[in-house]
């Protein structure tokens, strides 16, 4: 199976050269993350004829596979919610890539926890599975989760509305979200997760369980805001998926709108800025100085590298710019891709994830991994081959491993370029790769015996290939201070030029390509009906 995506047995982009023509496009979409991806899905489908500009060599953002060696990795989809027959992100994906999405399930349980105190759950398939198996292990407390159930159930009910109000502009978002939070819903977007949990009475051990997926947002629960530590829940209420084929899929279907409409999907194509007169977009200025022109401009590139790298000078200093840019950003991560050789299944591996704690709270963001004494406190492990139907079972396997780190134990590289940072760097990463294979053999020693080789990812990977923001994982935090941030949104204040991805929705995958739809939305209101 080849990891590029493509479309009537043709690559579905191509490399950017200067022959591209420069007025021919209604919308030019910078960035080709699951954000960039669905607008440009969703307006070629609405009948524009969409540029759509990729820096790194290949589409697909946080979605894009890379091989060696004959095993094959996706970068950053490990699990997708709401993805079953009816519900509305399903839907979703449906129309963005004609129905050829075939999305699998990764099973009951799809995730298990496992702490040091030799505690461990399972993330059942099944909201009330799920509440079942909880009053379970904590009898005494039946009460108190249905409580909590109810309150979660409201929460989601209540974001509906927080993502229309994301596509309005201002001036009319501000009343109705006053109403929205104010007469009927409680605004818990503005309550941190840990003091929303406090309220309920619960046991210290039950709310170590129900904040345990922290590290599906990045943020631990004193920081991230309640009302994504609830969608999370109910993102995963009817199970977890992964697609078939492997995430280049959605590459390979969704930008397939694009070129069938006229459209060009170009890589290696590096903007430098957004052209802006009289306060309006009309263009992009590529680093080597040639300019595409387009009544629309969408950047989904990120909201803080927008602000700093896309816009002129005046928008980046503006109230606008200054806003996005004291959003912190979500943890910077370590990703250890490892490659298994011959039957892992029957030594323990499956399709559920696998979230290895060596601590027993959910206190803790950040391994410090310049205390060589310390041993990493999350790993999520995750093993793409064994989610994937069509991969052949036993051969070259593959699986992931995730953590989140400190920035600034990377930041003096922050100047260096790939492929030639110095020595220093390439230690520290032999070091860091040591470290998580000694305590991975700790924890799946079985699993581990089959490693052929790994290779690990870093913060400035992630930065270097997405131009994510200090290598962030989920772009933004995911804290109280963004989530009522009235700035972050599709429109900006330069007209003509909206944004997408997952700073203006929320986080994750499915969180990407409805914000592309919002997007798309935004600027043609038929899309309007996709979010229904």
């Amino acid at each position: 199976m080849s990891v590029i995506p493509k479309h009537n047995g043709n690559r579905v982009y191509e490399n950017y050269s200067q022959d591209i023509s420069s007025e021919a496009w209604d919308v030019i979409v910078i960035g080709s993350g699951m954000g960039g991806m669905s607008a440009a899905a969703a307006l070629s489908k609405l009948g524009r004829k969409v540029l759509v500009l990729e820096q790194h060599y290949i589409p697909g953002g946080f979605t894009h596979m890379f091989a060696r060696k004959g095993y094959k990795w996706d970068v950053g989809v490990h699990v997708m919610g709401e993805m079953r027959e009816g519900e509305v992100p399903a839907k979703m994906m449906k129309w963005l890539t004609n129905g050829k999405a075939e999305m699998v399930t990764l099973g009951d349980p799809y995730d298990g926890f496992y702490f040091p105190d030799d505690y461990d759950f399972q993330m059942a398939e099944g909201n009330q599975k799920f509440l079942a198996h909880l009053k379970s292990k904590f009898p005494g407390e039946e009460k108190i989760l249905d409580k909590y159930w109810k309150t979660v159930k409201k929460v989601e009910m209540a974001a509906k509305a927080f993502f229309l109000f994301q596509t309005l502009p201002r001036w009319l978002e501000w009343p109705l979200s006053k109403i929205w939070y104010g007469l009927i819903f409680r605004n818990w977007w503005k309550v941190s997760t840990e003091d929303a949990i406090n309220e309920f009475g619960m046991s210290e051990k039950l709310k170590r369980t129900l904040t345990s997926h922290w590290g599906y947002y990045g943020s631990v629960p004193k920081e991230s805001s309640f009302g994504i530590h609830c969608l999370t829940h109910t993102h995963f209420w009817n199970g977890a998926f992964y697609p078939k084929g492997g995430a280049k899929k959605f590459a390979e279907y969704m930008l397939a709108n694009v070129v069938d409409k006229g459209g060009k999907v170009a890589v290696r194509a590096s903007v430098d800025e957004v052209l802006v007169k009289d306060g309006k977009a009309y263009g992009v200025r590529m680093e080597d100085g040639k300019e595409f022109k387009a009544p629309i401009i969408i950047s989904a590139a990120g909201a803080k590298t927008t602000v700093n790298k896309l816009v002129p000078d005046n928008f980046k200093h503006s109230e606008w710019g200054n806003s996005l840019r004291s959003i912190g950003d979500s943890p910077s991560y370590l990703c250890l891709n490892i490659a298994f050789k011959g039957d892992i299944a029957s030594k323990g591996a499956g399709s559920s994830n696998m979230w290895l704690y060596t601590i027993d709270n959910n206190d803790q963001q950040l391994w410090d991994i310049t205390n060589l004494d310390e041993a990493p406190h999350l790993l999520y492990v995750s093993f793409p081959s064994m989610k994937d139907p069509e991969h052949e079972r036993g051969q070259k396997e593959t699986g992931e491993c995730v953590t989140f780190v400190d920035w600034d134990a990377f930041i003096k590289w922050d100047e260096s370029t790939f492929g030639n940072r110095e020595a220093a760097y390439e230690e520290l990463k032999a070091s860091i790769e040591k470290r998580l294979l000694d305590a991975l053999q700790k924890r799946i020693p079985d699993i581990m015996e089959q490693v052929d080789f790994c290779e690990l990812s870093t913060p400035l990977t992630a930065k270097h290939y997405c131009r994510a923001s200090k290598g962030a994982i989920y772009g933004l935090n995911a804290s109280t201070e963004r989530f009522s941030n009235p700035h972050l949104r599709t429109r900006t204040p330069i007209k003509n030029f909206y944004l997408s991805g997952v700073d203006v929705a929320t986080v994750g995958v499915v969180s990407g390509m409805v914000s592309g739809i919002l997007t798309a939305a935004t600027i043609d209101k038929r899309a309007y009906l996709k979010l229904l």
